[in-house]
């Protein structure tokens, strides 16, 4: 019984180890490392930046949205904070855009 599980055991070995194989993995290793990388990088951050980037813009969307919430049900509540944390989020976003790409995008909003 050991000798066939010793004999499977290599079997396995010597097909994960194939050369062909290394090679696809090597290259599967190196499309999703650039799925990961690639915009970060065109933003001049790395992954773990723009990762943090992303998670505070989300939490301030979320506060936005729950501002804009409470604001609807009862308007005579925050009646600026909306649009404060509105513009706030713009500012933000507005000075991130590459300057090869401002021309595209309406910039005529002006904060």
């Amino acid at each position: 019984m050991a000798i066939v599980a010793r004999e499977l055991w290599q079997q396995c070995v010597d097909w994960l180890t194939c050369e062909e194989r290394t090679a696809k993995a090597r290259a599967l290793r190196a499309e999703v490392s650039k799925a990961f990388t690639e915009h970060p990088e065109s933003t001049g951050e790395t992954y773990w930046e723009h990762l943090w980037f992303t998670s505070t813009m989300s939490a301030r969307f979320l506060s936005a949205t729950i501002v804009i919430m409470i604001h609807g049900i009862f308007p005579f509540l925050l009646t600026k904070a909306a649009s404060n944390q509105t513009e706030a989020i713009y500012r933000i976003m507005k000075d991130r855009i590459p300057k090869s790409r401002r021309e595209e995008i309406d910039l005529d909003y002006h904060v």
